[in-house]
This record gives structure tokens, sequence and C-alpha cells, in this order.
């Protein structure tokens, strides 16, 4: 008895979260209720979809308070690029709870991307519930400063079936958004055209390992090719845009201006 009312507070919080259903409050009351498991410090809802530009729906602040960040627009105006979990969703991914970790490149928290952007909008660790719905990817981001521990990712797996359930028939039950297309994604290889340094494609897709994160010995496995010859590619395309390292293109490249 003693352990079923210890754990009252979050059947109530489900009672709320399914009676929320198709309704304005569904985002709150399952943040809410996730927030009675495990701490957090933001929450951000987002359909992914190939090809498109991530459509944020609703974004929570510590205290469950929705919020709008200016940073959330640069994540719309071209962030989402590097985004480790938007890059697994295009990719294909599996109905699940998934952490950092499991989707990010290997050196991901060395990346510029990471210390001057991710820090600061997300914090120093993230899960995400994601379930694929008509071709894209519903995703609810569980953002906080400290790393998620192995204890508390094992609570949130114990509810992850039906938080996803209910993730799924919420977005079945919302009124249609009407016709307005998402708007088409950009590409690095695009951002880097504009600079006219005359890039092979080589230097190209090195140039996105890069500021996705991924260590020399990464992408010459992702490439087919030796290190050596990465750090080659390495060399002249930061040559040829006139930077002096990973942190000086992410700023020629994405930042805004």
């Amino acid at each position: 008895m003693d352990a079923l009312l210890k754990e009252l507070p979050v059947h109530q919080g489900l009672a709320r979260v399914f009676g929320a259903l198709g309704q304005d409050g569904f985002w709150r009351a399952l943040v809410d209720t996730l927030r009675l498991l495990v701490p957090l410090d933001n929450a951000l809802v987002a359909v992914m979809r190939e090809g498109r530009v991530p459509r944020l729906l609703i974004d929570f602040d510590s205290k469950g308070g929705a919020t709008e960040h200016e940073e959330l627009a640069d994540y719309s105006a071209g962030m989402y690029l590097l985004d480790p979990f938007y890059q697994a969703a295009c990719a294909g991914i599996a109905d699940g709870l998934h952490s950092l970790d499991s989707v990010a490149p290997d050196q991901f928290q060395q990346s510029e991307y990471y210390l001057s952007y991710f820090r600061s909008v997300v914090g120093g660790d993230e899960l995400q519930f994601m379930v694929n719905i008509d071709g894209a990817v519903l995703g609810l981001s569980l953002g906080r400063s400290t790393r998620f521990t192995l204890e508390e990712q094992g609570r949130l797996l114990c509810v992850r079936d039906w938080v996803l359930s209910a993730m799924r028939r919420h977005q079945q039950l919302m009124p249609p958004q009407g016709t307005t297309a998402e708007a088409v994604a950009g590409d690095l290889d695009t951002l880097l055209d504009r600079f006219d340094a005359r890039l092979s494609v080589r230097e190209v897709e090195t140039a996105r390992l890069i500021l996705q994160g991924f260590s020399s010995k990464a992408i010459a496995q992702q490439m087919g090719i030796s290190p050596e010859t990465v750090k080659v590619h390495r060399r002249n395309l930061y040559h040829k845009l006139n930077v002096n390292g990973h942190g000086e293109l992410f700023a020629l490249v994405l930042q805004p201006r």
C-alpha cells in the first residue's frame, strides 16, 4: 500500500494525460507527469521529416511553462542541420526512447555546435521519445544541464510504451492544420557552395562531417578513406575558406549574422 501511495501522483498525472488527448493541454500534462519521474530543465515537441525544416510545436522551460526562445528561431533557420536527432529521424529511426549518446557522432561534445549552441539551448544531455507517424517522426525532447543517469533512463523506459502510444493517439486526434506546406530543408552543401571556394565533393563531405562532430577516424570510416587523406581534405577546405579550425568553420557557415 505504501508503494502505491508513493506512486499516486504519477497515476494522477496519467489520468490528466489521457484526459487531455486531442486537446491543447496534452503536452503540458505529459511533460508535467514525466517530471515526476525525472528532473528536467526543458522539453520540446517537434515534427521531423526528411527534406523539411522541423516543425516546432511547443517548448517548455524548467517550470513547465510554454516559452519562446530566440535560439529556437536560430534552430529553424539552420541549426537543425547539425541536430543528431534530426539527422537520425531523416535517416530512419525506430519508435522508442533514444539517448543523445546513441545518435550523436563520436566527438559531438567537442563540436562547436555543441559547445556554442546545444549546451545553452538544450543542456548537457538530451533524451527523446520518438514515434513514426505518416512519414514523419514526432519527437518529445527532454533536456537537462546534467547527464541523465542509467537509473533515470530506466524509469523513463518503464513508461516508454504508453508515452509513445499517447503521443501517436494525440496526434491522430488533433484537427488538421490546413494545407500550409512545411518549409523545404536546406543542406550544408548549399551553405558551403555560397562561398564560391571551389570545394571538391570530398572537401564538402569532410566539412559536413566535421561540423556534425565526427572525429577524423570516424570521417575516414564514413567516407571509406584513410585518416591521412581526411587530414589533407581538412587542410585544403580550411585554406580555401580561410578559417583556422572547426570553430571558425562553424561560425562562417552557420552562426547567424
